[in-house]
């Protein structure tokens, strides 16, 4: 169990923490000569033969709020201080608001130096402690009267943390490995050490992991928890890690740094919240505020975009923060941060030095654009509820048309074989081809296929002189926008797959479908196959086609319009035409180049020299297959679009 004090300044927690631990944490000489805390303090206590619990000691004053919060982002119980002959003051006040804030799941009341009071004045502090406690969530909290020095209440608290620690449920290893730095030292002939909180996971001795933001790859020398060497160490527990790797010269672990495991999906400097504002007299902060985000042991400098209520998409762009119901806010930092589903913070007004807010991340990697639009909103709500299954379930409502499943593990913080299991728990059909992977119900992907086949049915009812619809077609038939053009296009490929339609260049027809053509189109088609078909992938333009043939060249167009418009050739330029089937080849040579290179994109003169076709030809080609949705262009190099 991990405990940490909280409490105004020289009420006593120092001493407590000693009188409970066996050993005092303030080492430092500069706390020494000033005779209180000004940074995180640390112990291990053996508070009876079984229990072993880590005591974190935080400043009280405030000036050193920010050492304090870096202490208690990840405790399992609070032991709020409160000095008997002074009562509660403004910075027991402000711990206990921050205590909330985070999500504390314990909170234990030590009404201190009671040996300095009469009976009066001892049964007001109780009073005043009570009113303090009465409208928040630690209403129910014990109060133990205690004078460390002396002793006094001492044993009593014990046996209540012995308590507490026993009806501790240990909790899961779920999740990526994740470690919060508060601090990091160099130990002579073990090298550098860094301590702090494990929030998910496990790790072991000799495992590759992270530095964050730094990004440096090390590796796990050894382990402690509560001073003794340890093979692992889980989510739960404070520990020491002894790292090793070349990049800690250039990647020097500090306090707000972050330990994960190697792959982490890495850091942002946007994160989608749920914020509470704290009731007071000041005015809530603007959206031109510049506040101070404590996350973790981190703190980063951040404006605030208010986004709307959960659950209620008809609020996007609300600019008012007001006291009471969590809402919706966008952080945006001054520096990216690690962060994870669930994650709790703080937001403090640093000039007026006061907590104004606290809440908890739901996304951390949210989309640079739409992030107020109402169906944003809506799949903000799902990532909201606390199960995994539960959220993912809300979120394919939100986005029927398909969720991107690697976006939501790294949300979430999920492993590779979790993610999968929920997928396989749910029953998801995963869309071949997309990237990134989305996924959909296995009900909605069966009604998408059963459309698909009746929209190419209904084609070819109206237009039976047609070879078939391409996709840009079908999908204006099936009035799918940009968000179910990648479900179309998944479907399409499995259609093909299983032979329930077929290809033919850029079109696709039913099995048995053969275009009906009028008799001065099918003799013009053929005359036309038997030019194009020997060219290959470098046809004539449309002059010299015209000339072979012996026809108008206002004619010709014409007609090859007539077999464009059917599916039976395909346009790449103004003045080329190609043959389906030649078509078939140009994609597959795009592809075959994206496969071959590392990063899967290619330039064009790489396209030029597989094919042959020559530099002017090649922009013409390259161009075309841009324009059908089989590549995109990024200005310098074109990579596939699924």
């Amino acid at each position: 169990m991990i405990i940490a004090t909280a409490g105004h300044v020289d009420h006593g927690k120092t001493s407590l923490v000693g009188a409970l631990s066996a050993g005092y944490t303030d080492q430092a000489p500069e706390a020494q000569a000033r005779g209180m805390t000004i940074d995180l303090g640390f112990a291990s206590g053996q508070l009876d033969a079984a229990t072993r619990v880590a005591f974190i000691d935080v400043p009280g004053h405030e000036r050193f709020v920010r050492n304090m919060l870096a202490g208690v982002a990840a405790i399992d119980l609070a032991l709020l201080v409160v000095a008997a002959d002074d009562g509660p003051m403004p910075q027991t006040l402000e711990h206990l608001a921050i205590l909330g804030l985070l999500g504390v799941p314990r909170l234990v009341v030590v009404l201190s130096k009671v040996d300095r009071v009469d009976g009066p004045r001892l049964a007001q502090a109780g009073k005043q402690i009570q009113a303090l406690l009465a409208a928040g969530p630690f209403a129910d909290a014990p109060v133990f009267p205690v004078a460390a020095p002396a002793g006094l209440g001492v044993q009593a608290l014990r046996q209540h943390l012995v308590a507490q620690a026993a009806a501790l449920a240990q909790r899961p290893a779920e999740g990526r490995f994740r470690l919060t730095i508060d601090r990091s030292f160099a130990v002579s002939g073990s090298g550098r050490v860094v301590t702090g909180a494990v929030l998910a996971g496990a790790l072991r001795v000799g495992d590759a992991v992270q530095l964050l933001p730094q990004a440096g790859k090390l590796r796990v020398r050894s382990l402690q928890v509560l001073n003794q060497p340890v093979d692992s160490v889980r989510a739960g527990q404070r520990c020491a890690v002894n790292l090793a790797g070349a990049e800690l010269k250039r990647a020097e672990p500090a306090r707000g740094d972050w330990l994960v495991a190697e792959g982490d999906p890495g850091t942002s400097d946007r994160l989608d919240v749920l914020l509470q504002l704290l009731p007071g007299p000041q005015p809530a902060p603007g959206p031109r505020a510049q506040l101070l985000l404590h996350l973790g042991a981190a703190a980063r400098v951040v404006r605030l975009a208010p986004l709307g209520a959960p659950g209620q998409p008809g609020l996007p762009g609300d600019p008012a923060l007001r006291p009471g119901p969590a809402q919706l806010v966008r952080l945006l930092l001054d520096q990216p941060v690690s962060a994870a589903w669930g994650d709790r913070f703080i937001l403090r007004d640093a000039a007026a030095n006061r907590t104004l807010a606290g809440g908890r991340v739901i996304d951390p990697f949210g989309p640079p654009r739409g992030r107020a639009q109402p169906q944003r909103l809506a799949q903000l709500a799902a990532l909201a509820l606390d199960d995994p299954a539960q959220a993912l379930q809300a979120l394919l409502v939100a986005a029927p048309d398909g969720v991107d499943l690697s976006h939501f593990a790294r949300a979430r913080g999920l492993r590779a074989d979790e993610a999968e299991l929920l997928h396989r728990r749910l029953g998801l059909q995963l869309l071949p081809g997309s990237v990134p992977q989305l996924a959909v119900t296995a009900a909605h992907w069966r009604a998408c296929l059963a459309r698909l086949l009746q929209a190419v049915d209904a084609w070819h009812a109206d237009q039976p002189e047609s070879v078939g619809p391409d996709e840009a077609q079908l999908g204006q038939q099936l009035g799918a926008g940009p968000a179910t053009q990648p479900l179309l296009r998944a479907g399409l490929r499995v259609a093909v797959g299983e032979g329930t339609l077929l290809r033919d260049g850029l079109s696709h027809r039913r099995p048995g479908h053969v275009p009906v053509l009028a008799e001065a189109d099918a003799a013009l088609l053929a005359r036309v196959v038997a030019v194009l078909q020997p060219a290959g992938l470098r046809p004539p333009i449309v002059g010299d086609l015209a000339l072979q043939l012996g026809q108008p060249l206002a004619a010709l167009h014409a007609g090859l319009g007539r077999l464009v418009a059917r599916g039976l050739l395909v346009r790449v330029a103004p003045n080329r035409y190609y043959l389906p089937a030649t078509v078939a080849q140009l994609e597959a040579q795009a592809r075959a180049l994206a496969a071959a290179s590392a990063d899967g994109s290619y330039d064009a003169a790489a396209y030029r020299d597989r094919t042959g076709i020559g530099r002017n030809l090649t922009v013409q080609v390259l161009e075309f297959l841009d324009r059908a949705g089989v590549t995109r262009f990024d200005g310098v190099r074109h990579r596939l679009r699924a």
